[in-house]
């Protein structure tokens, strides 16, 4: 996953606010962690960041998400040798 100053950069590109917080409780919370990147989980997330930090940073959570899956493909690119 890209670290977590590639998010708040991002974030901050896009809405001139970095979501610190926000990110924050997407990576750093070990346990919930799968959870929260869980895809199947999305709706139900998003009700929670809508509630918690408003509208426009449900926004910022699905593209955080969409940020670490194309990391992720990345990665696993490069591991099969198919993306330098």
């Amino acid at each position: 996953m890209p670290p977590l100053e590639v998010h708040l950069k991002n974030s901050k590109q896009r809405t001139g606010k970095e979501y610190e917080e926000l990110h924050r409780w997407i990576d750093d919370d070990k346990t919930k962690s799968p959870e929260i990147h869980d895809i199947s989980k999305i709706p139900e997330n998003i009700r929670y960041v809508r509630e918690k930090w408003g509208e426009e940073a449900v926004k910022e959570f699905v593209l955080h998400i969409k940020e670490d899956m194309e990391h992720r493909m990345k990665e696993n690119l490069q591991y099969f040798g198919l993306f330098k």
